[in-house]
């Protein structure tokens, strides 16, 4: 990137889809601050580019000035982005503990943008944040507002859906966008959109991307196929598709999770259309341990069928047994869900697959090796097309902050104008 105007800072950076849209707009990634070691390996494997500094480490060991100045290396970035992890403020799952210690790390956020004072930030989040209340009844949204406008930035408040950016899924967020300029910013301009959303904001925009734009030309691969890498077996199907192979020569990922006879079979009854509360007796969910006796829990949010022809379900950070391939009786692979969350082929997770979870992992005494599977670092992520929007957005205000004119643009990429 040849003199770039703007720096960035990505802090709770996981495997770095923030991060990456931002350099995609033409603003230098400088630091990625990440605590999880494969979300780290992942970061190593696609340093975006020579200056890219990346750190592992716990953002609260990182709290005090000196050691944020140390960590930040003499540079002053004009933007801070990142995203406190969102499980404390999030919907998903049964009802959240209001003194969950991850709803405080925002905390730690606010004192990376107190000390290096960067002239915008985003704070990514769950949309659940705006209706959480603390341990007090104070809503959570409010604690927010207040903390960093004591620190001098005016607040806005960005619930965007990523559908309406290029992305092929319904995945709504809330962004928490600062500047010290007293200035609104303004959201990004949708590029997509419903046919309900054209009437009602009386523009035409493109039409949004279904998961068969997105995941139709990858290797047609059964359960427990597939491999780390492998070469495309056809040529791309749609635009989205081409712009996501880019210059990659190879498809990395794609690796199916091994099913036994009577998961495909059940598989098969749901892509016939089949609701999973008429699944016949011997295809039903079994107890775990439980000498074959049918299961009596729920499963809302899995054996989710996805419609080639429809937009994706949001992409959670546990969906390795939540959907089931548009045509293939299986669950889908991390490649198929990082094309649904916009990576680039090219871009390449590390770690394991899936992990068992950390209950088990203390259990056996292997807390250490409770570590983000490359399924919770794609689920988690930012949309790199959502970040790109995000980021070009915040581009054209601080342009016009030297210009004294701030312009709304679309920004389009490659893929949604050929």
């Amino acid at each position: 990137m040849a003199n770039p105007e703007w720096t960035v800072f990505d802090l709770f950076a996981g495997a770095g889809g923030f991060g990456l849209g931002f350099e995609m707009a033409g603003i230098e990634l400088r630091l990625s601050l990440e605590k999880d070691a494969w979300a780290v390996e992942t970061l190593k494997a696609n340093q975006l580019n020579d200056r890219h500094k990346i750190i592992q480490k716990d953002i609260r060991f990182l709290n005090c000035t000196d050691s944020i100045l140390e960590a930040a290396d003499g540079i002053k970035p004009n933007i801070i982005i990142g995203g406190p992890p969102c499980q404390g403020f999030s919907q998903a799952g049964p009802p959240k503990d209001p003194a969950d210690p991850r709803n405080t790390l925002f905390v730690n956020y606010a004192r990376w943008v107190e000390v290096l004072r960067p002239q915008v930030f985003v704070m990514e989040n769950v949309s659940g944040m705006l209706t959480r209340k603390n341990e007090s009844g104070v809503p959570v949204i409010d604690i927010i507002r207040g903390k960093f406008q004591e620190l001098g930035y005016l607040i806005e408040i960005w619930k965007l859906n990523a559908l309406n950016y290029g992305v092929p899924q319904s995945r709504e967020r809330v962004f928490i966008v600062g500047n010290i300029y007293n200035k609104e910013i303004g959201s990004p301009l949708a590029t997509h959109g419903t046919p309900a959303m054209q009437k009602k904001l009386q523009t035409i925009l493109l039409t949004p991307l279904t998961v068969g734009e997105a995941i139709s030309d990858l290797p047609r691969i059964l359960a427990g196929e597939g491999s780390e890498q492998m070469n495309y077996t056809q040529p791309p199907l749609s635009d989205f598709q081409a712009w996501a192979r880019g210059n990659s020569q190879f498809v990395n990922n794609h690796v199916s999770m091994i099913h036994t006879k009577r998961i495909v079979e059940r598989y098969k009854y749901l892509q016939s259309g089949e609701v999973f509360e008429d699944l016949p007796e011997n295809l039903q969910v079994r107890k775990r341990s439980g000498n074959g006796e049918i299961s009596s829990s729920k499963y809302h949010s899995n054996y989710r069928h996805l419609k080639a022809e429809q937009i994706s379900f949001t992409i959670p950070a546990s969906f390795y047994s939540t959907f089931i391939h548009p045509t293939i009786p299986r669950n889908i692979t991390s490649r198929e869900a990082a094309r649904l969350q916009s990576f680039p082929d090219h871009y390449i997770f590390k770690g394991k697959r899936t992990q068992i979870s950390a209950k088990l992992l203390k259990r056996l005494g292997k807390e250490s090796q409770n570590n983000l599977s490359q399924y919770n670092q794609i689920g988690n992520a930012v949309p790199p097309l959502l970040s790109f929007h995000i980021a070009k957005r915040i581009d054209d205000f601080l342009k016009s902050e030297k210009a004294g004119d701030l312009s709304k643009v679309i920004y389009d990429i490659e893929y949604v104008t050929n």
